[in-house]
């Protein structure tokens, strides 16, 4: 006779529980300019955020500190490998900022001046939006995704942190638990971390969020249409 029960508990330790943490506050996050690529130094606030994420993390039992490979990211990810006792900061290249192109360094407003209809799409249509010079949104969440797989692929049962960026958490929130009819660019705090189980090839969204609130200095749009790709 099959045991569910034991097949359960047996599921539960391949599970790996990812910390997917949002480095802390830049200049240019305060200026509220896309960063991109751009080697940004977090400012005081954000020092202050990455020892603020470091410490909401001790007793989550991590074993290893994922990041991407931007300095940002690093710094906070150092932060918290230090203060919960993991050896070395692992970089993971699919955590990387989405490449906004010629977007980089500029506001929403002077964004939307450049490329106006692929603005539109990167607010209301994900999907097929495509940064002018740069990358695919939906690319980019393919590598979230894709770097939350490997990641578990490497710890088993175990719990982890990884750094990324504010936009590859939304894109990983969408890819995991769909569109809904709100903005796709929810509230997410610079320091702030979602949380993901992920057993095989299922990864679920453990964290309670409230999607329903839009970023505040993030442009509005349609409800996002962001579906799962294959590949």
């Amino acid at each position: 006779m099959h045991d569910d029960t034991s097949a359960a508990a047996a599921t539960q330790r391949r599970t790996c529980r990812i910390h997917l943490v949002r480095h802390g506050q830049t200049v240019m996050n305060a200026q509220v300019r896309f960063r991109g690529r751009l080697e940004v130094p977090l400012n005081e606030v954000g020092r202050a955020e990455a020892r603020e994420a470091a410490r909401s993390l001790v007793g989550s039992g991590l074993v290893a500190v994922y990041t991407s490979p931007l300095g940002r990211a690093r710094e906070v990810a150092e932060a918290i490998a230090k203060t919960n006792g993991v050896a070395a900061v692992r970089s993971q290249p699919d955590l990387m900022n989405l490449d906004y192109g010629a977007w980089e360094g500029l506001t929403k407003e002077e964004s939307a001046a450049v490329d106006p209809e692929s603005w539109e799409l990167y607010v209301g249509d994900p999907e097929r939006a495509v940064c002018p010079e740069g990358e695919a949104v939906a690319e980019a969440a393919d590598r979230v995704v894709d770097a939350l797989l490997s990641i578990a692929r490497e710890h088993p049962g175990e719990n982890v942190a990884a750094v990324s960026h504010g936009v590859m958490l939304r894109l990983a929130v969408l890819r995991v638990a769909g569109a809904s009819d709100n903005d796709w660019q929810f509230a997410m705090p610079t320091g702030g971390a979602i949380v993901f189980d992920v057993a095989g090839d299922e990864i679920t969204l453990i964290s309670d969020l409230d999607l329903s609130k839009s970023d505040p200095r993030k442009a509005s749009g349609a409800p996002a249409t962001l579906s799962e790709r294959a590949g």
